[in-house]
C-alpha cells in the first residue's frame, strides 16, 4: 500500500526527524518529535483519537525507517520504545524480536488504512487491561468512577464514550498530561463501561 502523504513531503519530514533525532543526545518523546515536526494531515479523520493514531504510525514509520538505515551503514542505533526514542553509537546490536515486530507493522501501510475507530477502541482496551496495575484490588464503585469523569449517573455510553476521549485526550502522558490522572480516568471508564454490558 501506498504512503498517505506525497512522497516529497515523507522525504522533508524524515529529513527534518533525522535532524532532529541527530542534533540531541537526550531521549526524545514522541509527542515531542510530532511537535517539533509540526505533523497534521489534511485529510484526518473526525475522531481524535484515529487522528493521533494516524499522526502516531506516519512517525513510527519514519523512525523505523531511519533505525534500518542507521544499522545497515553500521552509523548509529536508534532505541525506539513506546512513547520515546533515544540514538545510541553503533554496536552491532540486534534488534529484539519485539523490535522487529512493530518495525514490520509500522513499516507496513496497511496497518494505517485498516485501523479504524472502533479497532482503535478495542486494542487501547486491550492494551490497558494488560498494563493495569494488579495491587489495585479495589475496584472503583460506581459514583467514584462518574467522580473521575466528571458524569452524572445515568448517563448514556455515547456520553460516557466522549467524556473519556476529552478527558484522555488532556491527560495522556504523549501530550504533557498527568500520567496518574490518565490511568484513573482510564480506569473509572474500564468500571462504567460495565454498567452497559
Amino acid at each position: 500500500m501506498q504512503c498517505p502523504l506525497p512522497e516529497p513531503q515523507l522525504r522533508l519530514l524524515r529529513g527534518q526527524l533525522e535532524a532532529i533525532v541527530l542534533q540531541s543526545n537526550e531521549v526524545q518523546t514522541e509527542q515531542s518529535l510530532l511537535q517539533k515536526l509540526g505533523l497534521h494531515l489534511t485529510s484526518a479523520p473526525s475522531d481524535p483519537q484515529l487522528a493521533l493514531f494516524q499522526r502516531h504510525f506516519i512517525v513510527q514509520h519514519l523512525l523505523y525507517q531511519l533505525q534500518l538505515q542507521w544499522a545497515e551503514q553500521q552509523f548509529a542505533w536508534l532505541e525506539i520504545g513506546l512513547a520515546k526514542v533515544q540514538l545510541h553509537t553503533y554496536q552491532a546490536q540486534q534488534p529484539t524480536e519485539y523490535d522487529q515486530g512493530r518495525a514490520g507493522y509500522y513499516l507496513d501501510w496497511q496497518h494505517f488504512y485498516q485501523m479504524s475507530s472502533a479497532t482503535l477502541e478495542q486494542q487501547l482496551d486491550d492494551f490497558w487491561r494488560y498494563v493495569q496495575r494488579p495491587a489495585e484490588a479495589d475496584p472503583l464503585s460506581l459514583q467514584q468512577a462518574c467522580q473521575v469523569l466528571q458524569l452524572s449517573w445515568p448517563c448514556s455510553l455515547l456520553q460516557l464514550k466522549r467524556q473519556y476521549r476529552s478527558l484522555a485526550l488532556q491527560y495522556h502522558p504523549d501530550r504533557g498530561g498527568d500520567g496518574e490522572q490518565f490511568l484513573q480516568v482510564r480506569q473509572a471508564y474500564q468500571r462504567l463501561r460495565t454498567e452497559f454490558r
